[in-house]
């Protein structure tokens, strides 16, 4: 069974947006893991990714002290 852990400072992550517009984490194996880093590494290599602006932050439910 894939073992999944929170992802360390500075790692790539997945998140989708279903259709009643919660936005949910994919889990990936940390293979998983350094292979979305590398092919995101190759197609920003052109042109670099820009990171969102604050207002588009998520944050975890676990953190939020709901």
């Amino acid at each position: 069974m894939a073992k999944f852990e929170r992802l360390n400072i500075g790692e790539l992550g997945l998140v989708q947006e279903t259709e009643d517009g919660r936005i949910r984490q994919i889990g990936l194996t940390e293979e998983q893991s350094k292979q979305l880093q590398f092919y995101v590494a190759l197609i920003s290599q052109g042109r670099p990714l820009v990171q969102m602006g604050e207002e588009y932050d998520l944050v975890l439910k676990s953190e939020c002290g709901d």
